[in-house]
């Protein structure tokens, strides 16, 4: 709102309201309390938060001078739609919520104004839950999903299968002898290592495709659609780019470089469920390790391939 609009406003809200002060940690309304008025913070912090059922609290956002609060709800005739309580001690102007509705009658360009500051409102409380979320499910080293983003999605895709008639095929990798390039070249150059990996997986897969990490040195591939072959395509695909690729400290390793083990098994060939297809790929992934490690393990024979996906 323009300077002279704002003062011209806080004139309009002075002649209205009665000041009241709050100590910090005071509570001005709660969360479904009735939209009887309107507040105008003059000095100090208020806080918005949201009262979990457990009892806990969520800040939603602070708000510092010259800002006006519960004017929705004061508005629309609704209740209040989060907490606020004061942070520092707070002086406010409190006005009845049915004179606010008639200053606005009067003001349509304050309601305008008010209109836009609400918009701007839920686009950073958008911008905050999308942050939210994606650090919730996002691994923090390598930027891949998180094992519980995984295993969320791995449930919903194999239980759409079974409706659909499709494949869900899974990889589980894992970097050979890890702790050796670790101990050997220390635990920087080895989460250099870990981001390369999930790196070469994101550009080696299809887009749609899940990748996270499975804990450690262990990453999972989801790859809907995909038959065994397919995937045991992809799973090839990975272990030569790792093979490939140029470490610091990889000549320190048993075989002169970084490599990677892979498991391939898919859904409904070699596993009836999400927790058998994790379990079929593990046990694929322990014959690559017992096998001499730096190779892809899916079952045998497998059917006829009816996929469309391509990996190179």
């Amino acid at each position: 709102m323009p300077e002279r609009s704002l003062q011209a406003f806080y004139a309009e809200l002075a002649r209205l309201g009665a000041e009241t002060a709050l100590d910090p940690g005071t509570v001005l309304w709660r969360e479904g309390d009735p939209g009887d008025s309107v507040a105008l913070l003059l000095d100090g912090t208020l806080e918005i938060v949201h009262e979990r059922a457990e009892g806990e609290s969520v800040v939603l956002r602070t708000l510092e001078s010259g800002s006006v609060v519960g004017e929705l709800a004061s508005t629309d005739g609704r209740v209040r739609s989060a907490t606020v309580r004061a942070l520092t001690p707070c002086r406010m102007l409190k006005i009845p919520a049915t004179d606010f509705r008639n200053l606005l009658r009067r003001r349509p360009d304050i309601l305008e104004e008010l209109y836009f500051l609400q918009v701007e409102r839920v686009r950073s409380l958008t911008r905050q839950v999308t942050r939210t979320h994606e650090r919730a499910i996002t691994d923090p080293l390598t930027r891949l999903y998180n094992f519980g983003f995984f295993r969320e999605r791995l449930e919903i895709e194999v239980d759409r299968a079974a409706q659909t008639g499709d494949l869900v095929s899974l990889v589980i990798f894992d970097i050979d002898h890890f702790k050796h390039y670790n101990d050997t070249n220390g635990h920087q150059e080895g989460n250099v290592v870990l981001s390369s990996v999930a790196e070469i997986l994101k550009t080696t897969g299809r887009r749609g495709d899940i990748m996270a990490r499975y804990g450690g040195e262990e990453f999972v591939a989801l790859l809907y659609g995909a038959t065994r072959e397919e995937a045991g395509a992809f799973a090839e695909a990975v272990r030569e780019a790792v093979k490939g690729a140029e470490f610091p400290g990889g000549a320190s390793q048993p075989a002169g470089r970084v490599t990677i083990s892979a498991g391939v098994a898919t859904f409904p060939w070699d596993a009836q469920s999400d927790e058998a297809l994790i379990k079929a790929a593990d046990e694929n992934l322990y014959k690559a390790k017992e096998g001499g490690r730096d190779r892809v393990v899916l079952a045998e024979p497998a059917p006829p391939a009816k996929g469309r996906a391509s990996f190179s």
